[in-house]
């Protein structure tokens, strides 16, 4: 069912990635501004119809705005290591890692994903920061024998159960085998590209990195060929599935002062490795009392979710408790749900408000994730 709307007006001053003409032929009327990019984010259809072809079938996204860091150089690999939180010291060619990128202060900056997929480069593919300055400051100042840039690489996502299936017919099956957190080197459209078992569905998926972006169209073309079969679907990141799932990205964790351990992701901090920026810091912090922490919320009721355009105030009988900055109608669930930073008075099973523009709803603390399957949409 297609919902009608116009497009929203765009500026000539943000950067598009090669594949936005497919992404306005496909329907695209919304597009958020991610690295200085737009992302097209929502193409006119009712949310059950981009939520089922994620957990049905297989979806493409232009994620073009995911921009790379490349390290490349003797040193890419031991610079990785300094600016991300994660022990990189190891990490093979052909591996990808998730990790945190914290300042000196040991506040998130960004998420991302590094993958070395060369001996002598590293790819930091990145949220929505200014990655690339910051590397190249730390490279200059701190001697690394390395070269630190934005390559034209402009990668597209397939998601969801059919994946596997899209990506052996067109990049073979060495590819669609790929384990969690690998990539490869293959030949899709006669063109060079990185092809990583990654993704930010919570489905099983991949995403491609064109190495130049000059055929990028061809490969989009391809994909969609191979996928008509199969009933891939052009979308934007489903943002309801990434919230169901737990996932969040930069725009949780950009300008909250927040710490990998109050967003939940201490686990992807190595502190007793060798050093990196913020390391200091987080070992304190591991060391005091947690103020605040990051939980899910789950409303009382279905209830209509206006558009989130702001942290939303979080109450508890005490007063304002944190901020709700993922809010979504879940469809797995069929209610409201919200991811939250709230202080570490407010534990799982207590009972909160969420202040709203046109009201509140109360709701339940819950653990993350909110849905730890695969589960059928229900409406």
């Amino acid at each position: 069912m297609i919902v009608s709307r116009r497009r929203h007006p765009l500026h000539p001053s943000v950067r598009r990635s090669p594949y936005f003409p497919e992404t306005e032929r496909a329907g695209a009327i919304e597009y958020m501004v991610y690295n200085h990019m737009y992302m097209p984010i929502d193409y006119g259809r009712a949310p059950i119809e981009d939520y089922r072809a994620l957990v049905e079938r297989a979806v493409l996204w232009d994620v073009g705005a995911e921009r790379q860091t490349e390290l490349r150089g003797t040193d890419s690999l031991r610079l990785a290591d300094f600016l991300c939180a994660r022990d990189l010291s190891e990490l093979e060619v052909g591996r990808c890692r998730y990790t945190m990128v914290c300042d000196e202060n040991g506040r998130i900056m960004t998420e991302c994903v590094v993958l070395r997929w060369e001996e002598d480069t590293v790819w930091i593919s990145h949220g929505d920061v200014d990655l690339t300055l910051w590397a190249r400051a730390v490279a200059v100042y701190g001697g690394y024998r390395v070269t630190v840039s934005e390559p034209d690489v402009a990668p597209l996502q397939i998601q969801g159960p059919r994946s596997p299936a899209v990506i052996e017919a067109v990049a073979g099956i060495e590819a669609a085998g790929l384990t969690p957190y690998s990539s490869a080197r293959v030949r899709v459209a006669e063109t060079d590209v990185v092809v990583s078992r990654t993704g930010w569905s919570g489905e099983v998926g991949y995403e491609l990195y064109p190495i130049g972006s000059e055929r990028a169209l061809d490969i989009w073309k391809s994909v969609l060929s191979a996928g008509d079969a199969l009933g891939l679907f052009v979308t934007g990141p489903n943002l309801v599935r990434a919230c169901e799932r737990g996932i969040t990205d930069t725009h949780y964790f950009v300008n909250s002062d927040m710490t990998p351990f109050e967003a939940g992701a201490g686990w992807a901090v190595d502190l007793d490795t060798a050093p990196f920026i913020g390391r200091d810091a987080l070992l304190a912090a591991r060391e005091q009392p947690r103020a605040r922490h990051t939980v899910g919320l789950v409303a009382a009721e279905d209830l209509p979710v206006p558009r989130l355009e702001s942290f939303w105030p979080v109450l508890d009988d005490a007063g304002k408790a944190g901020e709700a900055r993922w809010v979504v109608r879940s469809i797995a669930l069929a209610r409201p749900i919200a991811i939250a930073l709230v202080d570490a008075r407010v534990e799982v099973g207590d009972a909160v408000r969420i202040v709203n523009p046109e009201g509140e709803f109360r709701a339940a603390v819950v653990e993350l994730p909110f849905v730890r399957e695969a589960t059928p949409p229900s409406g």
